[in-house]
């Protein structure tokens, strides 16, 4: 398999997850809380990534195997975001206080509910098949990443 093919499928996976993440949020109000925005950028900068070596790769003299590399830490940055967030929804523990749906009542209350965000992270805001879209996020980064470490590893099954 041509090495181009990997960072176009990883473009093509990536995009279709962050285009969907917006579809669900402006039809569907499905509203992000900010560990759903942290793991858009990160989608964000994979797409980024990817174009930058598919339009440069036959221009550039850096290593193939360090691109596929490059690509590897963004999916892996990014199913550990979503395995944050998704341990979060699913109270194994605890997340940022300003992204959490408890109160904590005191004579500063209105101070804190005012700097906390409107969306909360432990809370499910869409799921499907059962599982959140964090968890999907989460799931399908760490896929990605394994077919990258696993090709990495591999190189005679790529053309370099």
């Amino acid at each position: 398999m041509p090495i181009i093919n990997i960072f176009k499928i990883s473009l093509l996976i990536s995009s279709l997850m962050l285009i969907s993440a917006f579809y669900l949020e402006y039809f569907h109000g499905a509203l992000p809380c900010d560990l759903c925005i942290t793991q858009r950028w990160f989608h964000g900068a994979i797409i980024t990534y990817n174009l930058i070596i598919i339009l440069f790769l036959e221009k550039t003299s850096v290593s193939k195997i360090l691109m596929l590399l490059g690509g590897g830490v963004l999916w892996l940055s990014s199913s550990i975001v979503g395995s944050y967030h998704f341990g979060i929804e699913m109270n194994f523990w605890t997340g940022p206080d300003e992204c959490s749906s408890n109160i904590d009542f005191s004579k500063d209350t209105l101070t804190y509910l005012l700097n906390k965000s409107p969306i909360k992270c432990d809370e499910i805001m869409f799921e499907v098949f059962g599982l959140s879209l964090a968890g999907w996020n989460a799931l399908a980064s760490f896929v990605m990443f394994l077919l990258t470490s696993f090709l990495f590893s591999n190189k005679r099954l790529i053309k370099i």
